[in-house]
């Protein structure tokens, strides 16, 4: 019956959640999924292709919610871009508020995505947000400063920098807590931290 299904299937999602947190993507063991999930290692199949299937059916609402997120600050900013009393400070609050709540929605899921789905298609994920950290604040603190040479590519660097260190951050709660509330009371003060630093870095 369709019921009995979906019943074995969302008890192989969640030993799957479990085994992927606790050894993460590359090292995790479908056998040992499928022992927590009751099932033997040959019936996972049935539900499954594979490891990196099933980590995408854990995955891909997580992700896709996380690419829309990207894509209306991009558009935000594309469509006032132009306008000159708009605040810089106004997009850093949409990047904060957008990690917030993916931590918020799915923590588990983002930290899998983050910081343990190397050797997956999701590996790459933490490096293209800190490539969009750096893109939008690059926007702002260079349109604000005419700037060449050595002092334009010290400026670069440092936002590389807090780009970066900002994510590492998230990612470190993420791996360091697992109880929601700590991790989204130490993400938010971490967020706070870094908006009030580049706020007072943009007005200097």
């Amino acid at each position: 019956m369709q019921y009995l299904k979906d019943d074995v299937k969302n008890n192989i999602l969640r030993a799957a959640l479990s085994e992927f947190l606790g050894h993460g993507y590359m090292n995790a063991s479908m056998r040992q999924i499928a022992n927590t999930a009751g099932i033997t290692p040959g019936n996972i199949y049935r539900y499954f292709k594979s490891k990196e299937d099933l980590l995408h059916e854990m995955l891909h609402p997580t992700h896709e919610q996380f690419l829309q997120y990207l894509a209306e600050i991009q558009l935000n900013i594309e469509q006032t871009c132009t306008n000159e009393n708009t605040d810089p400070i106004d997009y850093i609050n949409m990047i904060q508020n957008t990690l917030l709540e993916l931590i918020k929605e799915s923590s588990s899921e983002f930290r899998i995505m983050l910081n343990l789905s190397a050797g997956s298609k999701y590996e790459h994920v933490k490096q293209d947000l800190i490539e969009f950290v750096i893109q939008i604040i690059e926007k702002f603190f260079l349109a604000a400063r005419d700037l060449s040479g050595p002092s334009l590519v010290e400026l670069k660097d440092t936002i590389r920098m807090i780009s970066s260190t900002l994510i590492e951050g998230v990612c470190m709660i993420l791996r360091d807590h697992e109880d929601g509330a700590t991790v989204r009371r130490l993400a938010n003060e971490l967020l706070h931290i870094y908006s009030a630093g580049i706020c007072q870095r943009l007005s200097q």
